[in-house]
């Protein structure tokens, strides 16, 4: 049955739509529009103005005035809309952007907008962040130039490696070889150059000016053996037969020895009294007793007992193990006592990839959710995997999922302070645990890993924003390798004409703690790994290690038309972004005199 239609239906009231800099957005050209407001869409307006594009940020004007303000200082325009319809693109100028970047929760919104937008600007670069993996492998073949990711996708691999403990080992592509990064003693081969020293706190700890313990290499030193048990047929024989059963087991075993014994000093040889024994303990009445004296035979009847009830224990054991595995695998509950494990509280987009690739790698997991509808609790328990459902920070829940015996307890829910409660509960349970939280506030993470002592911390933010800013520039998929809350970027780059950077020295651009320059491709030529300094040219291939900070002063440098950053400052954006950066913040005093920043 349908709702009533009124007589007289009233038109949609237009969408709430608000502009600032609505002047400047009007004149913006090849400049990149991000829909969204999320954490990544925060770090991704960090990362584009930290290179000197141009911004424009539509969010729901329901975003938390805080975030909207942190955009705003950032250098953005924003423009508020509730359902980012015709007119918030018209103000945000997507007819002359070069890239949109598009976020959300809704797939299908997701999808609407970028047709909207290809319909009105077929030449911008379209970045879709999709949580249906399978819906984004066959959406670019619809749409134009699209790219689609995903921050859970791009940021699990590193919780993989945290939670296994392994070395931070990166093997990829760059400046035509192939490349591996990680500690020193794990990397082999020819010595490309120093990345890092995790001793160090801070940026202080990348590119350091001399030695380090994270090198680049060409070959990898063997694999690292992880700490947590994997399964197969000796994990199954051991969950089949556990410490109840041994004990019956061995039981019977001295029951046997003790029969033989008995039984020859009846006068029986070894053989037949190893028969006897055998079949007395088993109960089968297969052996003649008949011909042993009146006492010697109740001797075997009590032999008889104790062997019925030992067998009987094994039996009744054994069909304990099976039924409770498999009603533990019809209700994704926690099989047996598990060892070794690892404990991922959270099964939301970043907590379902990190159970799905250690899953992957036969890794033993038990899940955590409080939320029993969860898509991730479906998937996980497609994948056999035990699933508590309970606040991960739940003392009860953390002990039933056997945090005693675990490896580590990843904390991967979408607030910071539950995974923070999450990491303190299992510490106090098990102090020996090892935790590693995701935490997106990097002065929080940055004390809480050094007063607190919960051991590592990861943002998906900060891991997943490079990826959509190489994505919307058009630039080659930068790879990043972690180096603690850090993280160092490889990607290449091409120096364009125009640049201010030809002309001057290759060494220009290599800065200790911030940048340097891997290999040189000169146009038509060759890569030189051991490059000498040299003038740049229009053409030049470069390979690029770099932090966040490094890797946006190089764009600066190779952009046409741009200025060489001052190498004693670190400027955000360019002279023009600033002047009008400067220009918001005062009208923005004169509205609202109490969000002025210090």
């Amino acid at each position: 049955m349908t709702d009533p239609v009124p007589d007289h239906p009233t038109p949609d009231p237009e969408p709430d739509v608000d502009v600032t800099e609505q002047s400047s957005l009007a004149e913006a050209s090849g400049h990149v529009v991000v829909i969204g407001a999320n954490s990544t869409a925060q770090r991704l307006v960090e990362e584009l103005e930290r290179a000197g594009e141009r911004v424009a940020v539509i969010m729901n004007p329901d975003t938390d005035p805080d975030v909207v303000h942190e955009m705003q200082l950032r250098g953005a325009e924003t423009v508020l809309d509730r359902r980012t319809g015709e007119r918030a693109l018209t103000l945000a100028n997507i007819d002359t952007a070069r890239a949109a970047v598009i976020f959300g929760n809704d797939d299908i919104f997701i999808i609407r907008t970028a047709l909207a937008i290809e319909e009105r600007n077929p030449e911008a670069r379209l970045v879709l962040e999709l949580a249906n993996p399978n819906l984004g492998r066959r959406l670019p073949g619809l749409l134009g130039e699209c790219v689609v990711l995903s921050s859970a996708e791009l940021a699990a691999p590193s919780f993989v490696t945290a939670a296994l403990a392994t070395d931070d080992v990166t093997t990829f592509e760059i400046g035509g070889r192939l490349v591996v990064a990680g500690p020193r003693d794990r990397v082999a081969g020819d010595h490309l150059g120093v990345l890092a020293d995790s001793r160090r706190e801070g940026d202080e700890a990348l590119l350091p000016d001399g030695d380090g313990d994270v090198v680049l290499g060409t070959q990898l030193v063997g694999s690292s053996k992880s700490s947590v048990k994997t399964s197969g047929l000796r994990g199954v024989l051991a969950h089949v037969f556990d410490t109840r059963i041994r004990w019956i087991i061995m039981g019977l075993a001295i029951l046997l020895v003790l029969s033989v014994l008995y039984f020859k000093l009846v006068g029986l040889d070894w053989l037949s009294a190893f028969f006897l024994a055998l079949d007395t303990s088993a109960a089968t009445g297969l052996g003649d007793v008949d011909s042993l004296p009146i006492g010697w035979r109740i001797g075997s009847v009590l032999i008889a007992l104790f062997g019925l009830v030992l067998s009987s224990g094994v039996t009744a054991a054994i069909l304990d193990v099976l039924i409770s595995s498999r009603l533990a695998a019809l209700t994704g509950g926690v099989r047996g006592k598990p060892r070794n494990h690892v404990i991922v509280c959270g099964l939301g987009r970043v907590g379902i990839s990190v159970v799905a690739r250690l899953a992957a790698r036969d890794i033993p997991v038990v899940a955590i959710e409080a939320n029993e509808d969860a898509v991730g609790v479906r998937r996980a328990r497609r994948l056999k995997i035990p699933v508590i459902i309970a606040e991960g920070s739940d003392t009860s829940a953390l002990e039933t999922a056997g945090v005693a015996e675990a490896a580590v307890v990843l904390a991967v829910t979408n607030d910071d302070g539950a995974n923070l409660e999450i990491g303190l509960a299992a510490k106090d349970t098990q102090p020996a645990v090892r935790v590693v939280t995701r935490l997106f506030d990097h002065d929080l993470a940055h004390r809480v890993e050094r007063r607190l002592e919960l051991g590592t911390s990861r943002s998906v933010s900060m891991l997943a924003a490079p990826s959509f800013a190489a994505a919307a520039l058009g630039r080659r998929e930068e790879v990043v390798l972690p180096v603690g809350r850090r993280v160092l970027l490889f990607t290449e780059v091409v120096v364009a004409a125009g640049s201010p950077a030809v002309g001057l020295p290759l060494s220009v651009l290599a800065e200790t703690g911030l940048s340097g320059i891997l290999a040189v491709r000169p146009d038509g030529g060759r890569w030189e790994w051991n490059w000498v300094d040299r003038p740049i040219a229009v053409g030049d291939r470069l390979a690029v290690v770099a932090n966040r900070s490094g890797l946006a002063r190089v764009l600066l440098s190779l952009k046409p038309g741009a200025r060489m950053p001052d190498r004693t400052s670190l400027p955000l954006h360019s002279e023009q972004g600033g002047v009008r950066r400067r220009r918001r913040l005062v009208r923005r005093h004169e509205r609202r005199p109490d969000r002025m920043p210090d």
